[in-house]
């Protein structure tokens, strides 16, 4: 059986430690850092999330493919 999400592995592992960077970021902006830190923190968990976001709607796509042709 063909693996859907073997091909969107790689794309997953990335959207985690991105998060999971942006994250770390946020914390360290609200444990004391500077205005422009906590800015720079917003917008990498924003990019992280729309990323993040692209890649799940990707997956959904996909697996309606196989859904529809399954039912074909």
């Amino acid at each position: 059986m063909f693996d859907v999400a073997d091909s969107l592995r790689h794309a997953f592992a990335t959207a985690d430690r991105r998060l999971e960077t942006a994250q770390r970021a946020v914390a360290s902006a609200g444990a004391g850092g500077s205005r422009a830190d906590a800015d720079a923190a917003m917008a990498q968990t924003a990019e992280s999330v729309i990323f993040t976001e692209a890649l799940l709607s990707a997956t959904r796509a996909r697996l309606q493919e196989i859904q529809t042709a399954a039912k074909g």
